[in-house]
């Protein structure tokens, strides 16, 4: 019998999405509570947000804007200087979301998870990535409590630009191919796992079917259903999905193929996501799997993402950049490693190759 034990945390305690959604924050803390609470936020996320948040959260006495990274000195310092804030709150895009779930984490105090981008699910997900001080990731670290609370107001995703949409979709259509993958490579899995991989294919079939939708009424600047549904999609379902299966439905080549294109500088400013995207590409030419990378290469020509290296900076004639790329890519401790065969530089050289021949 395999040894199939898993760590199940579905997410968010409370999640709401629609317009004036923040205001449920206040059914669940009162205005003293929120007055003293720490206000963590980014400097445009702060700014998209500022009307739509009480006047005691925007006056709150520890208020903290950051940039960067999520680092454990950011961290330490805002915990250093608390005084048993009643809850956390959080505003902006994942780093910020990052450094407030640990500061939560850290003081062990409820977190309010206000996202202002859907480049990913990091307002639903109990877990911060840690880096250096110089933007280097070190490793991430899973909490014990998700949020207590995710508020959404649309217009803010709505009002942001449509390249974080675009990572976001890509970073969540990652999500069905890679536990796809996973959940194949053992006979017994759990069910929630098995869950999983359903929820991962439905909010599949949502971003493929309405992400274009959705980026028209990014266009037009005009809430939808659709628009609702991808966001939907990416923040709850891309979060639920990794809740459900842990190791089974998280990540796989797709994502090792990131974290290789991450060490070229001329990718390092193309976002997560969008390189997430531009992987699962790659991963299905490893599968050998002709008809669906076809059928992919035209969903994302429809979506506008990646399906070649030139669209996230990377020359495919740079043979240097191309090995640096897939020399982190099939290192020992990188996920691709979880595909039912083994990979090594020729195997993976080819299939970027087979993609870069997609648009030829």
């Amino acid at each position: 019998m395999n040894n199939n034990s898993i760590r199940v945390q579905p997410g968010a305690v409370n999640y709401y999405c629609h317009s004036g959604a923040i205001n449920k924050i206040e059914e669940f803390f009162c205005k003293d509570e929120l007055n003293a609470s720490i206000y963590i936020h980014g400097e445009k996320s702060g700014e998209s947000i500022q009307q739509y948040l009480s006047k005691e959260v925007r006056d709150s006495k520890n208020n903290y804007l950051v940039s960067g990274h999520c680092t454990h000195e950011i961290v330490d310092l805002i915990v250093g200087e608390s005084s048993n804030p009643p809850v956390i709150i959080g505003a902006g895009g994942g780093t910020v979301l990052d450094i407030a779930k640990a500061v939560a984490a850290k003081l062990n105090k409820p977190f309010i998870s206000i996202p202002t981008i859907a480049a990913t699910c990091a307002a639903w997900t109990p877990l911060s990535v840690w880096y250096t001080k110089e933007g280097n990731a070190i490793n991430y670290e899973i909490f014990n409590s998700a949020a207590f609370l995710v508020v959404v107001e649309p217009q803010v995703i709505l009002e942001a630009p449509s390249i974080y949409l675009r990572a976001g979709i890509g970073d969540t259509i990652a999500k069905y191919y890679e536990a796809d993958i996973l959940t194949k490579k053992e006979k017994d899995i759990p069910l929630t796992a098995s869950i999983g991989l359903v929820i991962s294919k439905q909010i599949g079939d949502v971003l493929f079917k309405e992400g274009a939708s959705a980026f028209r009424a990014m266009d037009i600047k005009k809430l939808s259903p659709s628009f609702i549904r991808v966001v939907d999609a990416i923040i709850a379902g891309g979060g639920l999905v990794g809740g459900l299966g842990e190791r089974y439905t998280r990540i796989a080549a797709a994502h090792a193929i990131h974290n290789g294109l991450s060490q070229l500088e001329s990718s390092k400013k193309v976002l997560h996501g969008i390189k997430v995207s531009y992987g699962i590409l790659v991963q299905t030419a490893l599968l050998k799997d002709k008809e669906e990378l076809e059928k992919l290469y035209n969903k994302f020509l429809i979506l506008e993402l990646p399906t070649k290296l030139s669209d996230i900076g990377v020359d495919f004639n740079n043979r240097n950049d191309v090995n640096k790329v897939i020399n982190t890519a099939i290192a020992p401790n990188e996920t691709i490693s979880l595909l039912p065969f083994a990979v090594d530089n020729e195997l993976l050289y080819r299939a970027i190759e087979t993609v870069e021949k997609l648009s030829k």
